[in-house]
């Protein structure tokens, strides 16, 4: 897989890729300073009925607090391949909001370096490419 961040990047200067879950698309934020991946609890409770419960976990934010959140898997598509994922869900749309209003683009989670690790996809910032 070969994909172009020039879009994202160009809007919001972000790495922000579409993603597409049972046929709706939602913009994730690859974030290689994240850990884990997270995703927002207002979409994890609009895909319920294809969301799987795994457990819980422990996340550090970048003000240094603790905080426990839910862990579930929520398969995805992006440019052919299908995902499963692991994200940690916590209400993200109150701290995208100003991306939102600079670029129009609602984000509605990110994929950490968990998942990039996971599906060995090399982010190339020289040619503003995916490769997987």
């Amino acid at each position: 897989m070969k994909y172009s961040l020039s879009y994202g990047l160009g809007k919001s200067h972000l790495p922000i890729i579409p993603i597409k879950v049972e046929g709706k698309y939602l913009c994730f934020i690859i974030d290689t300073g994240s850990t884990c991946s997270l995703i927002d609890s207002d979409v994890v409770e609009y895909f319920r009925d294809m969301v799987e419960p795994i457990g819980d976990y422990c996340i550090s934010g970048l003000e240094g607090t603790k905080h426990k959140v839910d862990m579930i898997t929520l398969p995805f598509n992006f440019e052919g391949y299908t995902y499963k994922t692991i994200f940690c869900v916590q209400p993200l749309l109150n701290a995208f909001k100003g991306i939102e209003d600079e670029s129009g683009i609602q984000v509605h989670g990110l994929l950490g370096t968990d998942f990039l690790i996971e599906n060995k996809w090399i982010l190339d910032f020289k040619e503003l490419n995916i490769h997987s």
